[in-house]
């Protein structure tokens, strides 16, 4: 194999579940990448998933992958990100760093100005970009197939099954936030990819202090060429539920599921009875499932590093969804519950 066909020798930073679960099977099935050394802080847990997942190496620190590994995937609680990625960007070292990609728009900056002083690749674990939906999104809003966007509706909630390896997403100064920075920062990195930066903003959940578990947001994007549209945002951990988008414009309106890679799309004319209701697909294969988009997402990262260019999700674009999640709890107001009022008055 010539060299610049040579597989990228990964690193995977982080043994918990998105590895074991996401990365690691990707990474099996990648051609163009492949992991030689598995790091983390519990020797065991490093073990047993290399040996499940047939990786040579395993290591306790990053200390040691500078000149062994071309790349790493960051994939650590959330204050992990920016030191760890600072720290091997800085070398020289290509990264992929999971969602969010840091605490603060602070630290998105460092890890920027890292990539560009070690002259490497920083991307950003948004992997709902490559759902073939996603893009059909994209293509239809950015040449107008609507009209103008008069308004959209986003509703996204999971009650979590995920088989968490630690406790960090319960913690503030871990996690850096509750459900707006881990499950909402997928769909509001889709709003701004999709319409545009935003304008304004209302935000309101339900931390009281801790960490939120519900929120909305009422926020104005920049919509193309054609002004400004606002719509709203409900993200939840503790409900399911319709995790839909709608998009109403002038000519038509599109729904479309956020949290299936795979989701039915509908598009409706306006003033007509009959919808088109039907999947994405690329033209070269069926739809595509979690798995498949973690190896678009790394095949991605492997070519933006062969031929010198940007990944789909460069560094900037992670910053753009971390400073709306800091307005966001910077402009922080209460989100009225149900059960948090009483006859006459509140509690």
């Amino acid at each position: 194999m010539e060299d610049n066909e040579r597989k990228l020798r990964l690193a995977v930073v982080g043994c918990g579940a998105v590895a074991a679960i996401h990365h690691l099977p990707a990474l099996s099935l990648c051609q163009h990448a492949e992991a030689v050394v598995l790091v983390d802080a519990d020797p065991g847990r490093a073990r047993d998933l290399a040996a499940r997942f047939g990786v040579p190496e395993t290591a306790t620190d990053i200390r040691s992958l500078p000149g062994r590994v071309d790349a790493a995937i960051v994939a650590l609680p959330n204050s992990l990100h920016a030191p760890v990625s600072i720290d091997l960007l800085r070398q020289g070292v290509h990264v992929l760093v999971e969602k969010p990609m840091a605490l603060n728009v602070s630290e998105c900056d460092a890890m920027i100005a890292a990539a560009e002083a070690g002259r490497a690749v920083l991307a950003v674990g948004l992997e709902f970009r490559f759902f073939d939906s996603s893009l059909f999104v994209r293509n239809l809003l950015r040449d107008g197939l609507l009209g103008k966007i008069q308004r959209f509706e986003m509703h996204q909630g999971v009650i979590p099954r995920w088989p968490f390896a630690t406790d960090f997403l319960l913690k503030k100064e871990t996690a850096g936030g509750g459900v707006l920075a881990d499950f909402g920062v997928h769909v509001l990195d889709l709003l701004l990819w999709w319409l545009g930066d935003w304008t304004d903003l209302e935000y309101r959940d339900d931390a009281q202090g801790g960490i939120e578990s519900d929120c909305e947001l009422l926020l104005a994007l920049r919509s193309g060429d054609t002004g400004t549209v606002t719509g709203t945002v409900e993200i939840s951990r503790t409900r399911n539920l319709a995790n839909t988008c709608l998009f109403e414009g002038e000519r038509a309106s599109l729904e479309v599921g956020i949290w299936d890679p795979d989701p039915a799309i509908r598009l409706l004319l306006a003033d007509r009875e009959v919808a088109l209701d039907g999947r994405a697909r690329r033209t070269e294969g069926s739809g595509v499932d979690f798995l498949e988009a973690f190896v678009r997402q790394i095949d991605d990262f492997a070519a933006a590093i062969r031929e010198g260019r940007e990944p789909h999700v460069p560094g900037r674009e992670g910053r753009r969804s971390q400073a709306l999640i800091e307005e966001c709890y910077a402009r922080r107001q209460p989100l009225e519950l149900p059960w948090s009022v009483v006859s006459g008055g509140r509690t």
